[in-house]
C-alpha cells in the first residue's frame, strides 16, 4: 500500500447547474474554478440515470449510473435493487446497495481493490463529533447534521460529503482522504448516486 501519511486530502466542490433541482452538476477542484467532472441526470417514471464526464460535458465518459426501480409499488411491495455504476476504467459493474438490516441509509459498494466500502449518513438533529480511524490513527472529526462518510470494513475514513444547506447552487463538498485517492472517480460517482433523489 502507498504511504499516504504526508499527503493532504483532496477537496471537491459540487455545484447544481441549470436548475434548482440540479439535473446537471459541475464538480470543481479545491480552487473552486477548475472543472474536474460534469454530471447530466435524466429521469423516467421508473428510474434515473446519469453520465459522469471528466473535465466537462464534452469530456471522456467515466461512468454511467442507473438506479433501481423507483416506480409505484407493485402488489404493495417493491424490491429496490442496487444502483448500477458502469465505470469505464473498471471491467465490472459496481453495485451500490443496502444490506439486510441496514435501515439507516447506509449503502455498500466494492472498490476497484475488491474491498467493501460503505457510505453512511450521519444526519443528526445537531452537529456532533465522532471518532474515526484514519491512516495516521484515530481522530475526532466534527460532523455537520447533514453529511455522509465513506468508511472501509475496518471503519477507516475514506471520504466525507458535507451537504451545503443554505445555498441554491452549491450541493456540497467532497473531501477524499489520501487512502481513497486511488478510486477518486468512483467516490465522485457514488457520492452523486447517493445525492440523486429517488422520487
Amino acid at each position: 500500500m502507498l504511504n499516504t501519511s504526508n499527503e493532504r486530502p483532496t477537496t471537491l466542490h459540487i455545484y447544481n447547474f441549470g436548475s434548482v433541482f440540479g439535473n446537471r452538476k459541475i464538480i470543481k477542484g479545491e480552487d473552486k474554478i477548475t472543472t474536474l467532472y460534469f454530471m447530466q441526470n435524466t429521469r423516467s417514471s421508473l428510474h434515473w440515470t446519469f453520465d459522469l464526464h471528466a473535465d466537462g460535458p464534452d469530456g471522456p465518459l467515466l461512468c454511467r449510473a442507473q438506479s433501481s426501480y423507483n416506480g409505484p409499488p407493485l402488489i404493495n411491495e417493491v424490491n429496490h435493487g442496487p444502483t448500477i455504476l458502469s465505470m469505464t476504467a473498471v471491467r465490472r459493474p459496481v453495485k451500490m446497495e443496502r444490506k439486510r438490516g441496514a435501515f439507516d441509509g447506509t449503502v455498500f459498494f466494492k472498490g476497484p481493490d475488491q474491498k467493501e466500502y460503505r457510505w453512511q449518513t450521519t444526519a443528526r438533529l445537531f452537529s456532533a463529533a465522532m471518532e474515526v480511524r484514519t491512516g495516521a490513527g484515530r481522530m475526532w472529526q466534527h460532523l455537520s447534521r447533514s453529511s455522509c462518510q465513506c468508511l472501509d470494513a475496518e471503519d477507516a475514513l475514506i471520504a466525507t460529503y458535507r451537504v451545503t444547506s443554505m445555498s441554491v447552487t452549491k450541493d456540497g463538498v467532497l473531501v477524499v482522504q489520501p487512502s481513497g485517492k486511488f478510486m477518486l472517480d468512483l467516490l465522485v460517482a457514488t457520492t452523486l448516486a447517493m445525492r440523486t433523489p429517488n422520487n
